[in-house]
């Protein structure tokens, strides 16, 4: 039996993944159905600043990109307290839909993903953070590039709610913004040019 992950975030990019389980060595882009990613895992739980991240929730008939990799069982537990934020349930097959897959996935595998365990809405208190949105279009650029798919990026955008006016740009923002992320001013257009009337409203930290 093997044990796949769906991540949905910021474990696109690869950078995020090799920090978070640096033994994954490949990932593929997938479609995942009856699921519904937003802007609602709230981390309240420390005294630093605190943001809303991307979470899960089951929602029959709503569909969102993803990425799907295998993971050793012996990594699961270390990885369940890291997302201390959610509850790790099991994926129906039938809900999986791969573009073009190396995996040989059997009805003897289990398929996991990571269900907020108590979704609130993005707040002044509690926003979403740019350097966090950052992370997860740049990978989704990324994922663009090496399995040449299109879109990927702006469906990333479109199947995820709760985009929010509590927005703060805690990215380093000189003249020159590609110094500090390459993909700036790509992720730029493609937020404004699918959800102007949040991106438009973003407060410089």
């Amino acid at each position: 039996m093997k044990n796949y992950i769906v991540g949905y975030g910021s474990l696109f990019n690869t950078k995020s993944l090799q920090r978070t389980l640096p033994s994954v060595s490949y990932i593929e882009p997938m479609y995942l159905n009856n699921y519904l990613r937003s802007w609602n895992a709230i981390e309240n739980k420390t005294v630093t600043l605190s943001t809303t991240y991307l979470g899960i929730q089951k929602s029959k008939g709503s569909r969102l990109n993803a990425i799907l990799f295998e993971i050793d069982e012996s990594l699961l537990d270390n990885l369940d307290k890291r997302e201390f934020l959610y509850t790790r349930e099991e994926v129906n097959l039938e809900d999986v839909e791969l573009i073009s897959s190396k995996f040989s996935i059997s009805s003897d595998d289990k398929i996991w993903i990571y269900i907020t365990n108590t979704p609130e809405k993005p707040s002044k208190q509690y926003p979403i953070i740019q350097s966090y949105v950052d992370t997860c279009i740049s990978g989704c650029l990324e994922l663009e590039e090496k399995f040449n798919i299109e879109n990927f990026a702006n469906d990333f955008i479109n199947t995820t709610i709760n985009w929010s006016k509590s927005w703060v740009n805690d990215r380093i923002f000189p003249r020159a913004p590609h110094v500090h992320q390459a993909y700036a001013y790509k992720i730029d257009e493609l937020l404004n040019n699918n959800i102007e009337e949040f991106f438009s409203k973003i407060t410089i930290e």
